[in-house]
């Protein structure tokens, strides 16, 4: 992540890197919103923040799938 990562947010280095970290981490995009939703993080924030990995999310399916 470059220094401008999260530039219009108001979050430091350390919590962009763990939004990002997470966010590529999840399964689906239910898991992105739980995330979102722990982080206190808006979805519109969330893709002025970080609009490349937004429209990675856009890619995963809505649920995660069963677990084996």
């Amino acid at each position: 992540m470059n220094e401008d990562g999260c530039f219009p947010l108001l979050l430091s280095q350390r919590e962009c890197g763990a939004i990002d970290a997470h966010i590529r981490m999840a399964a689906s995009r239910a898991e992105v919103a739980d995330i979102l939703n722990r982080h206190d993080l808006s979805e519109d924030d969330f893709v002025a923040g970080f609009p490349d990995l937004a429209k990675a999310v856009l890619e995963l399916p809505d649920e995660s799938p069963p677990a084996a």
